[in-house]
């Protein structure tokens, strides 16, 4: 029996490193964005992070608001839908509304090494996140 499960050890991890779906239940931090030709890095007091839940459903930070929504990933292609956001008003908006630019413009990814990148339809990278280990929520 453990003769088996050892012979098929690989097979199983192969299977699904090839199986180009997101993670569910990973969490990522924004890295940079590409926005207008140029990397913008979130501003140092912001931790712009996107996490992807059960049943197709994401939720993220933007560093002042949050934003919620569903996703559709297949092989390399992800599709962000119905993208809503809390409304405060923060110092740095003009990140933020980069960075849920972004967030609507992506086409598709690719994963590796913990880092998630993120392109647009004609395959430009527009983001770099790093995968992270959850947070945990204080009662």
């Amino acid at each position: 029996m453990y003769q088996l499960a050892i012979l098929l050890a690989p097979f199983t991890f192969a299977m699904c490193s090839e199986n180009g779906n997101i993670p569910v239940e990973s969490n990522w931090e924004l890295e940079y964005i590409c926005s207008d030709g140029s990397e913008m890095a979130p501003p140092a007091e912001h931790n712009a992070t996107i996490a992807f839940l059960n049943d197709s459903q994401m939720a993220g930070d933007t560093g002042c608001n949050r934003f919620f929504g569903s996703f559709t990933a297949t092989d390399n292609t992800l599709k962000f839908n119905n993208v809503g956001s809390t409304r405060m008003m923060c110092p740095q908006m003009q990140f933020e509304n980069a960075f849920l630019s972004t967030i609507e413009n992506t086409a598709s990814y690719n994963i590796s090494k913990n880092q998630l990148v993120l392109k647009d339809s004609l395959g430009n990278i527009i983001a770099l996140l790093k995968k992270i280990e959850p947070v945990a929520q204080e009662n």
